[in-house]
């Protein structure tokens, strides 16, 4: 069989269609994770946000995130100075973990006497996570962001 260039411009169109038909097949079985399901709506207040972290960085000192074997545990700040806090503290805890949504855990913010929440490690997926606080106090909101390697 003789191969002329017309079966060569063939075979070369030939594999690049397929190519390109292999490629989308694999690209649409690609999942995309959002940072957020609710992503472009919080895009449009995200200046609130910056005014929560803003309040954040004035504060004396911020929150701790520490871990034992068993516990994630996040320390709040003292609000008015060495005393203990007597205040209303509310807000949530996320654990967001950047490889996949489906890892990432909320928690409502419940202090004990030391202004500490304990998080059981548990049901929590080891690794690389960012923990994101939002909290109010006696209607004042606040937030911050750390990131922290779940062990």
């Amino acid at each position: 069989m003789k191969f002329n260039w017309g079966t060569g411009i063939f075979i070369f169109l030939a594999f690049f269609v397929l190519s390109m038909i292999g490629l989308v097949i694999l690209t649409a079985q690609y999942e995309v994770n959002l940072v957020t399901p609710d992503y472009y709506p919080k895009g449009i207040t995200y200046q609130e946000q910056i005014d929560k972290e803003l309040r954040t960085s004035e504060l004396a000192k911020g929150l701790s995130v520490s871990q034992d074997k068993n516990t994630i545990i996040v320390e709040f700040p003292p609000m008015y100075g060495d005393k203990k806090f007597e205040g209303n503290i509310s807000g949530n805890i996320l654990l967001f973990f950047p490889k996949s949504y489906r890892f990432d855990k909320n928690y409502t913010i419940k202090l004990n006497e030391n202004l500490q929440h304990i998080i059981s490690k548990d049901s929590i997926t080891w690794g690389r996570c960012i923990i994101k606080v939002d909290w109010s106090v006696d209607s004042v909101d606040y937030y911050q962001e750390e990131e922290f390697m779940i062990k």
